[in-house]
């Protein structure tokens, strides 16, 4: 009835996947974590040692997302919130430097990865801009919020579902609380 060859193939194909999948998960756990770093050294002024994390993380990126098309995996969730999260630390870095965000990467990205990205980066500007309040540097927190309502303005043309609705919302949140801030602060220069 049922092949036996049938069934010896079923079990080797999804046995190499099974290690293609493990592979994955090992290796994108520790650049999750550098990905973050990244943003955290970059709120500290640490831009030449951020700019090398980067590189870094885009090399080995590179790798792992063209193994992982090779296997069919390249929806590996674990994968897809390493790179996420490195894109957020890229549109961070080129945002704190006044640069246009790159529109070609050294890998393939989805949709999904950038707008997801897009929307979380609103949260680091938010970061970025109470650091920079607490300097009283008002053009670098106008820049911010002018970044943050540009980025909302883009995710409001989208028809966004599921959890990049939630994250659309969380911008709107934190164009929000860019608006405060620059609020507060020009009242208290009055």
């Amino acid at each position: 009835m049922i092949s036996k060859s049938l069934i010896k193939k079923l079990q080797d194909e999804l046995e190499r996947t099974g290690r293609a999948r493990s592979r994955i998960i090992s290796r994108t756990h520790g650049l999750g974590r550098e990905a973050k770093h990244v943003g955290f050294k970059l709120q500290r002024g640490e831009v030449k040692e951020a700019a090398q994390a980067l590189s870094e993380i885009e090399k080995q990126l590179k790798v792992l997302v063209s193994e992982a098309e090779k296997s069919g995996l390249r929806n590996e969730g674990s994968l897809k919130a390493v790179v996420e999260e490195y894109l957020e630390s890229l549109y961070l870095y080129y945002i704190l430097q006044n640069k246009p965000l790159p529109i070609k990467l050294a890998f393939s990205v989805s949709a999904d990865e950038q707008l997801g990205a897009l929307a979380d980066l609103t949260g680091e500007l938010v970061r970025a801009a109470t650091l920079e309040a607490s300097k009283g540097n008002f053009k670098r927190i106008q820049a911010y919020r002018d970044a943050t309502e540009e980025l909302f303005g883009v995710l409001l043309q989208m028809d966004l579902h599921g959890q990049l609705r939630q994250k659309r919302d969380d911008a709107r949140r934190n164009l929000r609380r860019l608006e405060e801030i620059v609020y507060d602060l020009a009242i208290k220069k009055k």
